[in-house]
């Protein structure tokens, strides 16, 4: 029940606006206020009317901690007759706490298909004249990582005094050119703040028309014009963000809008099925294979057995020797590269290496095709429109006929393709058979040769995520506890823990990888020697091994000694421990299934006078059981925890709070021991 692990790297570039404005959302928090980014000399210039007219408006709903309001919001998108989109955005903001300070930098996205024209900025202070930046006082950087090589640039201005009282609003006006097959457009109108209205008007060329979806929100009629649609929205609630809830995509009110030219000229998709057609178009050729592609699988597999072996061993090349590196420019945003060329530089990014494993599959008689997903759990789902709105790209594998093994686990039948595998190629550390626990259960875009089709990914079994931990210790009348503890983890704990010893390199000890991560269970103690086996051998288990010393684990009160069983390990939570009611779905990590077993020898001249109650919850997505006893003249600890559902609602977080609450105290709870008299 903690924080998805989140790896992935965006690797599906947008071209497309969408992408532009989640990308500087995100971009927005790296930047500290004031920060890489200055306003030049600010000049004093009246502000528009648009923005005067906010002055004395009334400010929506909101509570003390409300860092700004949204006043006004407008969005102008004129499409021309060849397809280029002109684009205007205006917003207003009243500051009412320091924090909405960040509310005054303004972003924009410039790329080779997205062109700013126009970027103006004012604040309207409580006392004194107006301020005035410009695009002249903007600053712009780079946004390819070590990793990546990018088209795109952030620009960025900041707006003087965005201070508590004050106004700041701003335009920006770009020129955007969709690629062909992508004219589409979204609304994006709920934010983390209150707004109290928004305006989204689309003006298109004579002879075009538009399909409007609404998300999250009801759907409402336009006013309609001459070739001129205009939509209102009002009063809107902030989104609220909490701990471990669904990406906001997947739930926060949006209008899109789907581009549809006069009859004969090319449209953006109208369904999946068009989208996976325009991707099978764009990918021809790409998945051939070559003289090298075939002698390196030859290498590979000449001396494994089986397809299943053959398989894995083609993975785990992809997996461990094609380093990660995306080249996004232009249209390489979404088209891979050939799979020779990919073999040949030995990287590339995720949709690189499943067009790479794909040919070489092929090559042993294996079909497989794409499919594209976003790693961020739940930003699309089942009444997503149709869009390219992925970031991931994996294989869908079609197993052999009669294949079949324990360990493929990522499995779903399709009525055309039979018996499919999910396999993630970039990520290095789930085994061949498996998905990570972010891409489980979310939707993606199945691409096959008749197109495209939005399917649920499968979820893992509970029992094949987890850890189980066993202990044999002993503890003497001091209060010391000594002892060796040995863990088995599988699914997602596995590989979180190798991707952390990667992490670390050559040079971290094990004793200081355990420390780490057991730290929280002690007020004192060591690790006296700890090895991890498996590290390098995904489809088996990671297991640590290690000695520990405790001192003053157990607390002497005369002739008493307080010890807790539970010794290791905490499945509680302060999640929900909040003043507010929770609003958004709570989301797992993934399914699990932990065990605990420790035993523990009691010390010379001590007997158990008193034991902790047992605990037993079943609450249907999740359950608790926990025993303390005495067994064979050792205090023994028992307990299993399992999360058997991916997501909860929001109606249900008082039984989680309950669950949380209830492993609080059997993990504090003591266990009484006496001495006996001699």
């Amino acid at each position: 029940m903690r924080n998805r692990r989140s790896s992935h790297r965006p690797p599906v570039q947008r071209a497309d606006r969408r992408r532009a404005a989640l990308l500087a959302r995100a971009l927005l928090g790296a930047f500290a206020l004031g920060a890489g980014v200055h306003s030049g000399i600010a000049a004093a210039g009246g502000a528009p009317q648009w923005m005067r007219d906010q002055v004395n408006a009334p400010v929506p709903a909101h509570d003390e901690k409300t860092a700004a309001v949204l006043l006004y919001a407008e969005t102008v998108v004129t499409v021309q007759s060849a397809g280029k989109l002109r684009r205007l955005e205006r917003k207003v903001y009243r500051i009412l706490r320091p924090e909405g300070e960040q509310r005054g930098i303004v972003p924009a996205i410039v790329s080779s298909s997205r062109r700013v024209t126009g970027m103006r900025a004012w604040c309207i202070p409580a006392a004194g004249k107006d301020y005035e930046v410009s695009n002249s006082d903007a600053v712009e950087s780079g946004l390819a990582g070590a990793e990546s090589v990018s088209d795109l640039r952030l620009r960025l201005l900041k707006i003087p005094a965005a201070v508590p009282g004050n106004l700041v609003g701003y335009e920006v006006e770009t020129e955007e050119q969709p690629y062909t097959y992508l004219m589409a457009d979204e609304w994006a109108f709920q934010d983390t703040v209150p707004a109290r209205e928004a305006h989204y008007t689309l003006e298109l060329p004579p002879g075009w028309q538009y399909k409007a979806t609404w998300l999250n929100h009801a759907e409402i009629s336009p006013t309609a014009g001459a070739n001129r649609w205009q939509w209102m929205v009002s009063d809107l609630k902030a989104l609220k963000l909490e701990t471990d809830m669904p990406p906001w995509q997947g739930i926060a009110g949006q209008l899109w809008i789907s581009l549809l030219p006069p009859s004969g000229q090319a449209a953006g998709p109208q369904s999946w099925r068009e989208l996976g057609t325009w991707y099978v178009n764009l990918t021809h050729g790409r998945r051939d294979d070559s003289p090298a592609i075939r002698q390196k699988v030859a290498e590979l597999t000449v001396t494994t057995p089986g397809p299943l072996g053959k398989m894995r061993a083609l993975a785990g090349f992809v997996q461990n020797n094609i380093r990660y590196m995306a080249i996004w420019l232009g249209i390489g945003g979404y088209q891979p590269h050939a799979a020779g060329d990919v073999l040949a530089n030995l990287y590339g990014d995720c949709k690189d290496k499943a067009t790479l494993l794909s040919s070489m599959l092929k090559d042993i008689g294996v079909d497989s095709t794409y499919v594209l997903v976003n790693s961020n759990r739940g930003a699309v789902t089942a009444a997503t429109p149709p869009n390219p709105g992925f970031n991931h790209a994996i294989l869908a594998i079609q197993l052999p006929a009669g294949l079949a093994d324990p360990s493929l686990l990522a499995v779903k039948t399709h009525p055309q393709l039979g018996r499919i595998l999910f396999f993630d190629p970039t990520d290095p550390y789930t085994p061949f058979g498996s998905l990570s626990g972010q891409l489980q259960g979310g939707y993606g875009l199945l691409v096959t040769p008749d197109g495209g089709e939005l399917l649920q990914l499968p979820e893992m079994p509970g029992d094949r995520n987890g850890m189980q931990r066993t202990g044999q210790m002993t503890l003497d009348d001091t209060g010391t506890l000594r002892g060796d503890v040995h863990e088995v983890l599988s699914g997602d704990r596995a590989a979180r823990q190798r991707g952390r010893l990667a992490a670390a390199g050559q040079d971290a000890t094990h004793v200081k990888t355990v420390e780490s991560y057991i730290g929280g269970s002690f007020t004192s103690f060591q690790i006296l020697k700890a090895t991890v086996g498996n590290l390098h051998v995904n489809e088996q288990p990671l297991e640590w091994n290690y000695s520990l010393e405790a001192e003053h684990y157990a607390k002497a009160s005369g002739d008493l000694l307080m010890v807790r069983p539970r010794v290791l390990g905490s499945k509680s939570s302060a999640l929900l421990e909040t003043h507010e009611a929770r609003e958004n779905p709570i989301e797992f990590a993934a399914a699990e299934h932990d065990t605990d077993v420790f035993d523990i020898a009691l010390p010379s001249g001590y007997q158990v006078d008193d034991l902790p109650p047992p605990v037993d919850i079943e609450d249907g997505f999740a359950a608790y059981h926990s025993k303390t006893e005495v067994v064979s003249g050792k205090l023994r600890y028992s307990r299993t925890f399992e999360v058997r559902e991916l997501s909860l609602p929001a109606a249900k977080a008082g039984e989680l709070q309950a669950l949380y609450r209830a492993i609080y105290g059997d993990e504090r709870a003591v266990a009484v021991l006496k001495r006996v008299p001699q």
